[in-house]
């Protein structure tokens, strides 16, 4: 094949990449997960209306920490998830062996607490987390700062319908 054949389909292929990529009206790729997907905060006032929190989201990785495997949504909430009991709990390493930082997956759990930021006489609010259990307050669980609690049950990951040439 001839060099300038090569360098124009490299050419061709990177630009359209870039394109596919660029799709969204501000310019921004956000992955196989659409702006319209639902958000932590939009379930935080779906429970404040009806008392329900989904249990089924689709959010992107973020890492470990201890023993919960936390994702987040395009807002940047988080969600933990409970995946082990222990340090010592070899298989629950196995089942989240494949999870991947950045990457979208559709995560199922049991809604089991969350995490709570009081805020003092002062009016400032605490850097350590109070952990709650269920039943959630209404009040505190609304809060845009308080986290939810999940025992992870099952994640698949989120893969894009387009092709990428």
């Amino acid at each position: 094949m001839n060099f300038k054949v090569f360098v124009s389909i490299l050419l061709f292929c990177s630009i359209f990449v870039t394109i596919s990529l660029f799709s969204e009206e501000d310019g921004r790729y956000t992955g196989p997960l659409p702006r319209s997907e639902k958000r932590i905060l939009d379930g935080k006032s779906e429970f404040q209306k009806s008392g329900i929190f989904p249990l089924e989201w689709k959010l992107f990785y973020k890492g470990k920490q201890g023993d919960f495997v936390v994702f987040y949504d395009l807002n940047g909430d988080e969600i933990h998830y409970r995946y082990r009991r222990n340090k010592f709990d070899l298989d629950a390493e196995f089942f989240v062996k494949d999870l991947f930082p950045g990457n979208p997956y559709r995560v199922k759990g049991e809604w089991i607490g969350y995490y709570f930021y009081s805020i003092d006489e002062r009016g400032k609010r605490s850097s350590l987390p109070t952990p709650k259990k269920l039943p959630a307050e209404p009040k505190e669980f609304v809060d845009k700062q308080s986290v939810p609690i999940f025992k992870l049950k099952e994640y698949i990951e989120v893969r894009t319908d387009d092709l990428l040439y």
